[in-house]
């Protein structure tokens, strides 16, 4: 394996096939709500995905056997994790997020959590009811870090710096909950440089897992008028393939992948076309370490870190 599979972990872990099922709990988000702001980062959709009015319809219990039954006919999985993806999931009173996180964690199929969030959103009370599931379920924090450069946190209006990242990572890390970093491939302006900063900066402060997300545009959010504009260069492909190669090379060789590329629903997505073959995209990743004959960690830790995390806002 030329790249730590969060599959394999699973299956090694738990001895099947284990899949995650998407929840939407009906959460808003600081920069939504007013709080922060009103039209959310520069990349979010208003409906966060399609499909996000039929499944708040439903209850968490009623999502998770409806999405069971799916993955069990098309994947032959046994066991799930409750993945509450949509906005930010710890953006509530804590009765209200410990009753849906209660009423996942009770389904008898859920072998485990996984809570979306950004880490301005993360209070100590809120981390230690996390953390309370830790010895029964498969237990994961996911971060929306995107970037740690000042400059792309400013462009994406994510409201808060790094300050905010290094101490929500180290905050996870104390409690025992894995967490996961959500990253942007291809944001405007970020070297190739720059992207591998990234990915070393976690690394170090102690993620479990990352997810690899390529910047791409989608109906109805803010970065739709930018690449009607024209002021919004997207990568190719192949652009893509070579950066994520890189970018592998310079993650700690401890760390999970959870993902490789993103995905939009294809009634929102507007571009880049060819994220649509999401498997293409992976087999390509993975030709391209083989013919490389490289591999995750290869270089981490090879080139000193200019990031100071000290005064960081």
């Amino acid at each position: 394996m030329r790249y730590r599979k969060f599959s394999r972990y699973l299956r090694e872990k738990f001895g099947c096939r284990v899949y995650k099922i998407t929840l939407d709990a009906g959460m808003s988000c600081p920069n939504r709500d007013g709080t922060l702001g009103t039209e959310g980062c520069i990349f979010c959709d208003p409906e966060g995905g399609s499909g996000r009015a039929e499944a708040s319809r439903l209850s968490l219990t009623q999502q998770i056997d409806q999405g069971r039954k799916g993955l069990k006919r098309r994947y032959k999985a046994d066991k799930f994790i409750a993945y509450f993806q949509s906005f930010t999931n710890t953006y509530a009173p804590l009765p209200r997020l410990k009753k849906l996180y209660d009423e996942a964690a009770a389904h008898p199929d859920i072998a485990g959590l996984s809570i979306a969030t950004r880490p301005d959103c993360l209070s100590r009370s809120i981390l230690d009811l996390i953390s309370s599931y830790a010895d029964s379920l498969e237990t994961w924090i996911e971060l929306g870090i995107q970037s740690v450069h000042s400059s792309s946190l400013r462009y994406i209006g994510r409201g808060h710096g790094l300050f905010s990242i290094v101490d929500a990572m180290r905050a996870v890390q104390e409690r025992h909950v894995k967490q996961c970093a959500h990253l942007i491939v291809g944001l405007p302006g970020e070297t190739l440089e720059d992207m591998q900063e990234t990915v070393k900066t976690v690394s170090r402060l102690g993620a479990d897992a990352v997810k690899f997300h390529m910047l791409y545009v989608t109906r109805g959010a803010r970065l739709h008028k930018e690449y009607q504009e024209g002021r919004l260069s997207l990568m190719s492909a192949e652009e893509y393939v070579d950066t994520v190669v890189s970018l592998l090379e310079h993650l700690s060789p401890d760390v999970l992948v959870q993902r490789l590329t993103s995905g939009a629903h294809p009634d929102i997505l507007v571009a880049p076309d060819w994220l649509a073959d999401k498997s293409g995209i992976i087999q390509s990743i993975e030709e391209e370490l083989e013919k490389r004959n490289t591999w995750q960690g290869l270089k981490y830790k090879t080139i000193p870190s200019t990031m100071s995390f000290r005064g960081t806002k």
